[in-house]
């Protein structure tokens, strides 16, 4: 069994760190829960296995690891499953109101704010810090470079990249047909049979409201299981196969440009981000004050 395959039918909601500034949690809902509920504060949810939709009256997100939900206090919700059998786990960041106001902007129209826009695209270093902090190395055993993670977490969302939303249903129906077939190697007209438009117009519509292509988008999904399967993979050649790469240097060669690095060594070595505790402690100072004040 794949790591990947372990969240699927699995619930669990750990806290991994603890503080004035954040709360920061790993959880998995298995596909046949739908939570619901009212969110009291503002949350960054970073997925890193699976799918779901989260609706707020009639809006509707469809998120999985290459799109990050920015949740904000006063919403109510419910989560759903799109794909049979296909749940989610993600880690959440529950920051201090005074952290986001700080790093992200005050509540307002500004375009700018993560949390106005609610799904914003995933990058690659928002990738690499949500599986430093499930690799959990030693030197993360430290509460305040645990704050400093969350602080460089929130600072990814501080100028976030826009997109369209245009035939979202549709695309969102495409996102589902790859969810579905993960590890196959789908051709476009496969695809676009599955959602009911031409291949032209699945492909342009797609890139419009991702801003990147379809195979692109694909490519994404396949390296996000890749981040989440390499620490415990003795065969990274099978990996390669099983995620639908043609071989272990089509694979490397891809993986190296996404990240910097290779598969080999993103597996013996983890994440190639350092962290130190500066920002942390200026945050931590600054919230002091102000409530001292």
């Amino acid at each position: 069994m794949r790591v990947w395959e372990i969240f699927e039918d699995r619930d669990f909601r750990t806290t991994l760190h603890s503080s004035q500034l954040a709360l920061i949690e790993n959880a998995a809902v298995s596909s046949m829960r739908q939570p619901s509920g009212y969110e009291r504060c503002y949350q960054v949810v970073l997925p890193y296995s699976g799918l779901f939709a989260y609706n707020v009256g009639q809006r509707r997100w469809l998120i999985d690891p290459n799109r990050i939900l920015c949740i904000s206090p006063g919403w109510e919700f419910f989560d759903e499953h799109p794909v049979e059998g296909v749940g989610h786990a993600a880690l959440l960041l529950t920051p201090d109101t005074e952290i986001v106001h700080e790093i992200c902007g005050s509540p307002g129209p500004s375009l700018n704010s993560a949390f106005n826009l609610a799904a914003i695209p995933s990058t690659s270093r928002l990738r690499m810090l949500t599986h430093l902090m499930l690799r959990s190395p030693a030197e993360l055993d430290d509460p305040l470079l645990r704050d400093e993670w969350a602080v460089h977490a929130l600072q990814e969302l501080s100028n976030p990249r826009r997109t369209q939303s245009r035939a979202s249903r549709l695309i969102d129906r495409a996102k589902e047909v790859l969810n579905a077939h993960s590890s196959d190697r789908l051709s476009l007209h496969e695809i676009a049979r599955h959602v009911g438009i031409s291949p032209v117009y699945l492909t342009q519509e797609f890139t419009r409201s991702e801003g990147i292509p379809l195979y692109q988008y694909q490519l994404r999904l396949r390296l996000n299981r890749a981040l989440l399967e390499l620490p415990r993979c003795e065969n990274i050649t099978g990996l390669a196969l099983d995620l639908g790469f043609s071989s272990h240097s089509h694979f490397t060669s891809v993986f190296h440009k996404a990240f910097g690095l290779t598969p080999s060594a993103y597996r013996s070595e983890g994440p190639p981000i350092r962290l130190s505790e500066s920002r942390a402690r200026r945050a931590l100072h600054a919230i002091k004050s102000r409530r001292a004040a």
